[in-house]
């Protein structure tokens, strides 16, 4: 999902099977442990957990035919070896068109 692609309520679209669409999203967050590039999409389709619609179930669909074709890519963590880790901060203040709260990334 690009940076400017844009998620909102999507109040007269279908709505989904709850349940399914929270299992798939959680198995998504669980999963950017070792795939930070899918971050933000993945937190961009979390906001919809409580009334999820058939565009925010699209998006999701998206982001796991994206880690099928990416199979290859992802953080490694080998046993016994120190790591020196670097984080990355990006800070967006008010960019949330649906109620203006910040959003932020780290990676």
């Amino acid at each position: 999902m690009t940076t400017s692609t844009y998620l909102d309520l999507d109040e007269k679209g279908k709505l989904v099977d709850e349940p399914r669409y929270r299992g798939m999203n959680g198995s998504l967050l669980y999963l950017t442990t070792s795939r930070p590039d899918i971050m933000l999409s993945v937190c961009l389709c979390a906001r919809y957990q409580a009334n999820p619609k058939e565009f925010h179930l699209i998006a999701v669909k998206r982001i796991i035919k994206y880690l099928k074709g990416t199979t290859n890519v992802g953080l490694w963590y080998p046993k016994g070896t120190s790591l020196n880790l670097t984080i990355f901060l990006d800070f967006d203040f008010a960019g949330c068109k649906l109620d203006r709260k910040s959003t932020s990334g780290t990676c």
